[in-house]
């Protein structure tokens, strides 16, 4: 499956929060949540259109997409450097038929290379998002050891350490795609 990755655009957002919910329920839900933490995961949704917004108009903000055939969008990355001293990603979210197809890795890739690698990173991510969990620890993040936020979901902290720029990276860490031909990612 191909797929490219731009800067987003307003015109990226066109349905942004149908793709949202479609990406975020079956990952988010879980049986034993609450009816405010179900709503907690509905806000995730109605805000998403002014966090993409933002991330175009901000300064220290910025959002890359992934579009896949007919420029169908295949998920986004939200980079907020507000904090210079450790930048955030601040939403990964890739569409459900583009799990497996390497969209996700190529999202990270491109926001790590954005912040550098000499750069700390952080993010936070759903306690129970198993598969999250294991993806980014493969791109490097480690359980802080503390929740972050005040959500009434308990989101888990991860940092990745920045390496110096001279220092070969560790291994299995995330390689930079090759946008020139999106298919080998």
């Amino acid at each position: 499956m191909s797929y490219t990755i731009d800067i987003g655009q307003l015109k990226d957002l066109q349905d942004i929060e149908v793709f949202v919910a479609a990406s975020v329920y079956p990952a988010f839900d879980h049986p034993d949540l609450t009816d405010d933490q179900r709503a907690e995961n509905e806000r995730i949704v109605q805000i998403s259109r002014a966090a993409c917004e933002s991330a175009i108009k901000a300064e220290r903000r910025c959002i890359f997409v992934a579009r896949g055939a007919q420029s169908q969008l295949a998920g986004f990355v939200i980079v907020d450097e507000a904090d210079p001293q450790l930048p955030e990603i601040d939403w990964l979210i890739v569409g459900a038929q583009y799990h497996g197809t390497g969209v996700a890795q190529a999202l990270m890739a491109q926001a790590l290379q954005h912040i550098g690698p000499e750069r700390q990173v952080k993010l936070s991510v759903i306690h129970y998002n198993g598969r999250a969990i294991r993806f980014y620890e493969k791109c490097g993040f480690r359980d802080a050891g503390w929740a972050t936020g005040n959500y009434k979901i308990s989101r888990r902290l991860m940092l990745r350490a920045g390496v110096a720029v001279n220092d070969p990276p560790p291994s299995g860490q995330l390689r930079q795609p090759d946008i020139s031909n999106p298919s080998a990612s």
